[in-house]
């Protein structure tokens, strides 16, 4: 699976080999990096001018409301650009090379049609708007639309790019592609005739609900098996499930509509700040001081490296919140030291794969954020933060225990530490700028100082002013770290935006209360519903990332468990913790693959110590799903 997490910019801004993306990259990288530092300063602004004159600027909201809709989609659309969006190339792998070449015609073909699509909703829009103006800057609504009409712009540019590359491969030429383009013309013409009998006309009249659910899904999961990326898979399998229900000429402008809407949330601007703070603590070194200190307390146990690994996959998450930066930070650092130490190399990437999704529950927590906005702040974003404390720890104990059993049994001993008394205190007192942080942005919200917004901003401020005063980041590694941020803002916020559409169509086609219906229908008692439910997203998170597996099935079960009396705040961390445990499993599992590769060991050899570990983890995830009280009684002791 394409990963959105990778740390060095530098590596990853490689655009599509045709003259025009070449001249558009430039920018494009320019405009996205100016764009996340206006936001940046507004925040900034924001802040100060409630602290000081106790008067936000409506300004500066506004500002940033329709920035962050244009950061997801000129964002989005670069990313098709330097082909960062997300997809699960499992047929395309396992295929030969005739057939993999065959299915990234169509892939490029299908993303450039959604392009156009995109494009003349964006058009719509901007005319059928411009008499709608915004409250404070008087801009009509119609030109901020055309960020639409812009990313469809892009993303036609980039598959036209992408289909001349691969038409210029040695296995692949133009009758390839019209094989493709003939097998698409000849599916679409079946489900045209389809749409037209007896059978489909007495689907949609007596059974839409159902018939919206298997549409809905029946496409997302042929595109997601064909490789396509998510988002487009998302964006047209709500346009099909549309489709049964409106008309052919409103459904385009509706469709863009519809995604343009879906980022119109002040929320979401935790996400890319959050992110942007993290990013700057890890690449100006400041969260090696919690690696070190991790170290520390790692302990006189055996495999006390492993306990390390551990300890310093939850500090690091605390300013991270990503499993993939997790794994691969601290990976780099713990493997070199194991292999001088000899320990079992299979067992190590096992540990620091196991662990890296601990940040994912503790905060602050990027998918505790998103599903606090999927559910219309029902759960609230501090109270999910509170409340993921206890199942971080927990599933970080889980691998402590499976690695303190594995280490006795291979009879490794306990470290000798060396350490003297000035060192630790120089070690702790060397990492407390950067735990700081947490304890400021966390605090500060519980508090009641400021929002999980203004704690967003907050957390930038501060790591922008820890890096100047350890002048630890050149204007090079500053550019760097912006546009990162803005990429990886920019695949999640365009998955939000076209999941936002599939959302909306599953709402207007009853689709929750039909599958609460299945659900309850089987059982009335919430903790077998709720156990169930588990069981579906494990299995959905063995071949779906995080992200996609929270867009699409939050707005289906939540409605299901909330009706049973289930806590919000409780099935947010049921389902973020069983998500996360996805990460770590192959096919998709994305820490996985990267825990494998920084310790160079076959995935194969690395699955028999982690399947312990697992276990250990599953226990933990039903302990956690029949036992609220370890989700809720931080945030009820918090009056939360």
């Amino acid at each position: 699976m394409q990963n959105p997490n990778s740390v060095s910019a530098e590596t990853v801004i490689t655009p599509a080999q045709n003259k025009f993306n070449q001249w558009l990259n430039k920018p494009l990288q320019y405009f996205l990096v100016i764009l996340l530092a206006a936001m940046a300063i507004a925040i900034t602004y924001q802040i100060t001018s409630r602290f000081i004159f106790n008067s936000p600027s409506k300004y500066t909201q506004e500002f940033l409301r329709y920035a962050l809709i244009w950061l997801g989609l000129i964002g989005g659309g670069y990313c098709f650009i330097v082909s960062r969006h997300l997809n699960l190339p499992i047929l395309i792998e396992k295929s030969s090379a005739k057939t993999a070449a065959r299915l990234e015609l169509f892939n490029a073909s299908i993303t450039l049609i959604f392009g156009l699509l995109f494009l003349i909703a964006g058009l719509q829009s901007y005319f059928d708007n411009q008499q709608m103006k915004t409250a404070m800057f008087q801009i009509p609504v119609g030109v901020l639309q055309l960020g639409m009409a812009l990313s469809g712009l892009m993303i036609i540019a980039s598959q036209f790019g992408e289909l001349s590359k691969l038409l210029k491969r040695q296995n692949t030429n133009s009758v390839d592609f019209l094989l493709v383009l003939f097998i698409s013309v000849l599916v679409g013409c079946l489900i045209w005739l389809f749409a037209r009998s007896s059978l489909f006309s007495y689907l949609v009249s007596y059974h839409l609900e159902l018939f919206s659910l298997f549409v809905l899904f029946a496409v997302f999961f042929v595109f997601l098996i064909l490789g396509t990326p998510i988002a487009i898979g998302l964006a047209f399998s709500g346009l099909f499930t549309l489709a049964l229900q409106v008309d052919f000429a409103p459904l385009i402008p509706t469709a863009g509509q519809t995604i343009f809407n879906g980022l119109d949330s002040f929320g979401f601007l935790a996400l890319p700040f959050f992110i942007l703070a993290g990013s700057i603590m890890n690449q100006t070194g400041l969260a090696r001081r919690l690696i070190d200190l991790a170290m520390l307390i790692g302990g006189k146990v055996p495999g006390s490296l492993w306990q390390s690994n551990v300890v310093a996959n939850a500090l690091f998450g605390t300013l991270s919140g990503s499993g993939i930066a997790s794994a691969s930070a601290i990976g780099g650092i713990i493997n070199p030291v194991a292999k001088e130490k000899n320990y079992d190399m299979p067992m190590t990437a096992a540990v620091n794969a196991a662990s890296a999704p601990c940040g994912m529950l503790i905060p602050p927590s990027g998918a505790l954020i998103v599903y606090s906005l999927i559910t219309g702040g029902s759960a609230s974003i501090i109270s999910l933060f509170i409340a993921g404390y206890i199942p971080g720890m927990i599933m970080a104990f889980a691998v402590m225990i499976s690695a303190y059993f594995y280490a006795k049994k291979q009879g490794y001993q306990a470290e000798e530490n060396k350490t003297s008394s000035a060192q630790k205190f120089a070690i702790l007192n060397r990492a407390l700028p950067s735990l700081l942080l947490v304890f400021i942005v966390i605090g500060g919200i519980l508090g009641g100082l400021f929002t999980a917004i203004e704690g967003s901003g907050v957390a930038v401020i501060y790591s922008l002013l820890l890096a100047l005063l350890y002048r630890s980041l050149s204007v090079k590694a500053l550019f760097n770290i912006f546009l990162e941020t803005a990429i990886v803002s920019g695949v999640i916020l365009f998955l939000i935006a076209c999941s936002g559409m599939m959302s909306w169509t599953m709402t207007f086609a009853s689709i929750p209360d039909t599958v609460g219906q299945l659900l309850t229908g089987l059982s009335d008692n919430k903790y077998l519903v709720l156990l169930l439910i588990v069981a579906v997203l494990l299995v959905v998170g063995v071949f779906m990332d995080m992200s996609p597996a929270m867009l699409i099935f939050t707005p289906i079960f939540f409605p299901v468990v909330t009706g049973l009396g289930v806590d919000p705040v409780h099935f947010g961390i049921i389902l973020v913790y069983a998500l996360a445990l996805g990460v770590v499993t192959p096919p998709v599992g994305t820490v996985l693959f990267v825990a494998c590769s920084i310790s160079n060991q076959k995935i194969s050899a690395v699955i028999k110590p982690l399947m312990p570990i697992f276990l250990l983890q599953l226990i933990g995830l039903l302990l956690i799903t029949f036992i609220p009280a370890l989700s809720l009684a931080l945030p009820n002791l918090f009056r939360l």
